[in-house]
Parts: C-alpha cells; sequence; structure tokens
C-alpha cells in the first residue's frame, strides 16, 4: 500500500447504481499523494526496463505522462474510438457496467518497444486486454502493467499473463 488508497474517495452508485466509482480526484488534488504514486509507478516502470509507457483513455493518461516525462520515455495512448488521427488498429471489450471499443495509432509502438501499461484502476481486466490485444497487434513486448488500485475481489488478475504491479488493492 502506497498510503494513496485513503486518499481515494469512494462514489456508491456512480455511474450506474450497483457500482462504487473510485474517484482519484483527491489525490490528484494533493501534491504530495500524487507525487508519491508518480515516484512509485515510475520505479516499476524501472524495473521492468521499459522503453515505452502507455496510457490508457482518460485516467491512464495522468499517471502515464507523469511517469513518460520523469523517466524521459516514449508516451503513447489508447483512447476511445473515434479520438486519433490517422491509421489506427481497433478493438471492442466489455466493462463491469457495459462496453466500448479503444484504438491505436498503428505506428506509434515499434516492434523493438518494450512496453509498460499504465492505468489507474483494474478491475474486471476488460480494459487492459483490449489494450495489450492492441499493443500486441504492433508486435512490441508487453514488460508489464502498472496500476494505481486493483479492485482483487473482481479476480481480472486470472485473465491476464503479464505482470501486474497494483500500487494499492481492495479485497471487497
Amino acid at each position: 500500500m502506497t498510503g494513496s488508497l485513503k486518499s481515494i474517495r469512494i462514489i456508491k452508485d456512480f455511474p450506474k447504481k450497483g457500482i462504487a466509482f473510485y474517484d482519484i480526484s483527491t489525490i490528484l488534488s494533493n501534491p504530495k499523494v500524487f507525487n508519491n504514486v508518480v515516484d512509485l509507478m515510475s520505479k516499476e516502470v524501472v524495473k521492468l526496463n521499459a522503453s515505452t509507457v502507455v496510457g490508457i483513455d482518460s485516467r491512464g493518461f495522468i499517471f502515464a505522462s507523469a511517469v513518460a516525462y520523469k523517466l524521459k520515455k516514449k508516451l503513447v495512448m489508447i483512447r476511445k474510438k473515434g479520438k486519433l488521427p490517422g491509421k489506427t488498429y481497433a478493438t471492442s471489450y466489455k466493462l463491469e457496467y457495459g462496453s466500448n471499443q479503444l484504438e491505436i495509432q498503428s505506428d506509434m509502438i515499434k516492434s523493438s518497444d518494450k512496453v509498460v501499461i499504465i492505468d489507474d484502476i483494474f478491475a474486471t481486466s476488460g480494459t487492459i486486454r483490449a489494450s495489450m490485444k492492441l499493443i500486441n497487434k504492433t508486435k512490441a513486448k508487453i514488460k508489464g502493467i502498472v496500476v494505481l488500485l486493483e479492485l482483487s475481489f473482481l479476480n481480472g488478475r486470472s485473465k491476464i499473463k503479464p505482470k501486474l504491479i497494483s500500487l494499492n488493492k481492495v479485497n471487497t
């Protein structure tokens, strides 16, 4: 645990009834906590020997861009369908409360890149698996996944193979 878990506000029944939303705004608005999270994520990216940091739309961008800047690494975005110009790879995925499509620009990652995916929250694994599918289309090597918070009670970890590093876990 990073101590950042107690800084995350939980909003019940958002975005729909029965869903608990983990609001990271309280981390972002506290420079000490935010800097600590970025430092911890950066250490994990260094351990994984990554050359490229991939951030997932949209809250993953916040942490991925800070880590890429700190480590002087290439930053690549995975966005919701229709938000990226040029040629893209696309894939569909399911969320715990719906479905969506993600895209990555096809020329942003090279086959020689060693990629770390960064996101804020890891839940059912749908978004991460879709992101991995997109990166696999580039033939780059996925070294690992780094997230701020894992909702381990949803058992998403069992559905992925790369190393998952979560700074915090919620078990219930």
